[in-house]
């Protein structure tokens, strides 16, 4: 896990530049504390920052140039299935000087060119000068679990895995970018596609690559969730209870393979709960640790579940205990860490738990992210689900299920997803325009057309259309806070349910596995529960990983900061707030502190 920086120019780098390079990287010195190096050639400087995970030799350094002296890389993630990888490229005559998946990602990129990404199992993101050629070759993960940013000054190509290092180069466009703001304020999404915060700053798509070269700049598509998303499986139940738990198994020892301390973040919910099974029956290390974030009193706590887990596993648990007093002294850092907005306060949590995995030792930490979306997680789900019976006309399938939502009394988003998903557009628009009342009129009118939350993620149709829109438009929001808030303790977060043959082999399950009787997840309970304990399989409180949120934004300063930062962006913002009162809803209030607080800082004025 790392970080890297680059300037790919059609004309020769100058000293400028080098130092330029130098500056990006040093911005991304959480990232890579193991190691540096800059690489700078003819129409390319290339600056990395290495966080030792396999391979802790000086072998692993990079800009890493391939044997033949052909390519350069600079590289952030990890190849799971490295091993593998490279005992096939041996049999094809390649020879290996280190012990790292780096060396391995180049040299099967040596070999099978831009083919090569469908082969790797993993988080990633990387650069690959063709010193021959003079192009650029820059490439991400299928579902953007590691990032990857360029912008243009001018002919050259800007490229960093944070904003902050872009931020470092004059001559790029930093204005806000209204459309990525109506999403954040509208719809409580970020990372919706390749938008940033700042105009002129993109992001390269989940699942696609890019070259830049003498004909210039162009991405492309390598990897679409939707081919999986479109057919059914007709394996029995047994045979797809039994290939998910293979392939969870699979995934959470894959991402074990490391040379430092590994251990997992545990919520109290099921997604954590299994990965922490796993380990422990399948040879945890000894005194494995896991991380947990608590709220003694609170209702929100979870802390009773990971103790019923501890009486099942031995592992050891450490606890973090994230108040409004600490989001408070650390707010400033927080949002330097992130780059952009965040829309909840839970993530502030996130980034106290990975604070703690790096105080006891911990280097690689597993994390549940993506069971949500790979099994069904969301109670919303439930309205997708019963408005396909609707549009089917089976509207006593619907009936029954919509009531055994409402029995287990924890689904309200589910009735609200039933109607916006069944309602026409106009009425869509205009339900979203009253609820929206803080949002400038003619800014909500301009806006809401061109939104990809609106016109595709709410427009789904089905369950499995859902879930399609989930990876395509709302994933990626969480990963951005997951590899910031690790990354900015030098920590690298570790995504098993993301395994890409888990999620195809989970899009093709018929959605009656998923969900019914006003339950989430079954296949995952019935594939994998023994893993969990009867108490985490019971509950029908599902909250999310959270915080006391309402609590926290009573606060006297935070309501005080809140106002003070409405303020502050319409003045920033003329247009785009209308002239009302803050709500006091928590996550509103937080929103405009973390909006204001990103324009102080990363917006020139």
């Amino acid at each position: 896990m790392c970080g890297f920086a680059g300037i790919a120019s059609p004309r020769p780098i100058g000293a400028n530049d080098e130092a330029i390079v130098a500056r990006m990287g040093e911005a991304l010195r959480h990232r890579g504390p193991d190691d540096e190096g800059v690489f700078v050639e003819e129409g390319v400087a290339l600056a990395h920052r290495r966080l030792s995970i396999i391979d802790l030799s000086a072998d692993g350094a990079q800009p890493f140039l391939s044997e033949c002296g052909r390519y350069a890389l600079v590289y952030n993630g990890e190849i799971y299935n490295y091993l593998e990888l490279r005992e096939e490229l041996r049999s094809r005559g390649a020879r290996f000087k280190t012990a790292t998946d780096t060396e391995v990602l180049l040299e099967a990129y040596r070999e099978w060119g831009a083919d090569a990404l469908d082969r790797f199992n993993g988080m990633f993101a990387f650069a690959v000068y063709d010193r021959r050629e003079r192009s650029l070759f820059l490439a991400r993960d299928r579902f953007g679990i590691k990032p990857l940013y360029y912008a243009f000054r001018g002919e050259d190509l800007v490229f960093a895995s944070e904003i902050k290092a872009i931020r470092e180069v004059g001559g790029v466009d930093l204005a806000p970018d209204e459309s990525a703001i109506f999403d954040f304020l509208c719809f409580n999404r970020t990372d919706v596609f390749d938008e940033t915060f700042h105009r002129g700053v993109r992001r390269l798509p989940k699942g696609s690559r890019a070259t830049f070269d003498e004909r210039g700049f162009r991405v492309e598509r390598w990897y679409d969730p939707a081919k999986y998303f479109i057919r059914t499986s007709d394996a029995s139940e047994e045979e797809i209870a039994a290939g998910t738990r293979a392939l969870v198994e699979s995934a959470t020892t894959l991402r074990l393979r490391s040379d430092v301390p590994v251990g997992s973040c545990l919520s109290g919910g099921l997604d954590s709960a299994i990965i922490a099974g796993i380990i422990a029956e399948r040879g945890a290390p000894e005194r494995y640790k896991t991380f947990t974030a608590e709220y003694p009193g609170d209702p929100i706590d979870e802390t009773r579940y990971v103790n019923d887990l501890r009486a099942k596993y031995l592992f050891e648990n450490y606890r973090t205990r994230p108040t409004a007093d600490t989001a408070w002294r650390e707010r400033r850092a927080f949002a330097r860490a992130i780059d952009e907005p965040c829309a909840s306060p839970t993530f502030y949590a996130q980034y106290e738990v990975m604070r703690l995995v790096a105080e006891r030792g911990v280097t690689v930490a597993l994390d549940g992210q993506g069971g949500d979306e790979s099994f069904a997680g969301y109670q919303y789900f439930h309205g997708f689900s019963i408005a396909d019976f609707v549009r089917r006309g089976k509207l006593f399938a619907a009936s029954g299920r919509l009531w055994r939502v409402w029995r287990r009394r924890q689904a309200k988003e589910a009735y609200w997803t039933l109607l916006f998903s069944l309602a026409p557009s106009a009425w869509k628009r205009r339900a979203l325009r009253r609820t929206r009342r803080g949002l400038d009129r003619d800014f909500f009118e301009a806006r809401v057309g061109e939104s990809r939350v609106f016109n595709e993620f709410f427009a789904a149709r089905n369950l499995n259309e859902s879930l399609l829109a989930h990876f395509n438009y709302k994933l990626e929001h969480l990963l951005r806070m997951e590899d910031r808030s690790s990354m900015a303790f030098s920590v690298e977060a570790r995504v098993p349910y993301l395994d890409h043959r888990l999620v195809e082999f989970l899009a093709a399950a018929p959605d009656a596995l998923k969900l019914d009787a006003g339950e989430t997840k079954l296949l995952q309970k019935r594939a994998l529960g023994d893993y969990a304990t009867e108490s985490i399989l019971r509950r029908v409180d599902k909250i999310g990983f959270g915080v006391p949120a309402a609590k926290w934004m009573s606060d006297e300063r935070w309501r005080r900061l809140a106002d003070e930062s409405a303020r502050f962006c319409r003045e920033r913002l003329p247009g785009v707030f209308a002239d009302v009162p803050l709500s006091d809803d928590p996550n509103e209030r937080w929103k405009t502190i973390q909006l204001a607080t990103w324009l102080e800082e990363a917006v020139p004025t």
